[in-house]
């Protein structure tokens, strides 16, 4: 009985905190794809045979790309029609892997500097992650074991949007007039000068 009383006297954030709330969110939804983007990349290059789902694709897909084309994956990878492809060198794997990181390094752009809030970078970032769940879709189609990286770079997206949105209707809502609490008056005895 005594913690219904409590969650009757939980204060109820406010329509500008209820957005500013989505807006972070989506600002940290930026920072996790950042961050598990740039683990999967170093996991891809280790030949570790994890991956997390919280990626962006295009990037990884560069690196996986560099991969197989300069020979770096083990040699049972390159049988059947790929024993005769030719290795490119290191100089390539490493501007492939540089372009990778380009990427990552504006959607890291846009995490930083859309801290104010500024809504510009959040769009180019919702943008640039639509271009990298279409070109997951393009290049790697729609199959069973997709599902999971679909619903992940879905759930981002609106993410995203609910940032942006969040960000407009903040700008819509008037200023917040500053609370200031309530003094009471307290009677000041008065003096016998006073009196007379």
């Amino acid at each position: 009985m005594a913690s219904l009383f409590k969650n009757q006297n939980v204060q109820q954030l406010s329509q500008r905190e209820q957005l500013s709330a989505k807006y972070h969110s989506a600002r940290h939804n930026l920072l996790l794809v950042v961050v598990f983007t740039l683990i999967n990349i170093v996991l891809l290059v280790t030949n570790s045979n994890t991956y997390f789902l919280f990626s962006a694709s295009i990037p990884y897909l560069v690196a996986d790309l560099a991969m197989a084309l300069c020979g770096k994956y083990p040699a049972e990878y390159y049988g059947g029609d790929m024993a005769d492809m030719p290795v490119l060198g290191d100089g390539f794997f490493a501007v492939m892997l540089m372009i990778a990181g380009v990427i990552l390094i504006l959607y890291l752009l846009s995490w930083i500097l859309s801290k104010k809030p500024s809504v510009g970078w959040m769009i180019f970032a919702l943008v640039f992650f639509a271009i990298d769940t279409a070109g997951m879709l393009i290049l790697l189609g729609i199959s069973a074991d997709m599902i999971m990286d679909i619903v992940f770079h879905g759930w981002v997206l609106v993410s995203l949007t609910n940032g942006v949105l969040s960000y407009y209707k903040l700008k819509k809502l008037p200023e917040e007039e500053e609370k200031v609490p309530a003094v009471e008056e307290v009677a000041q005895p008065v003096s016998a000068e006073e009196q007379s």
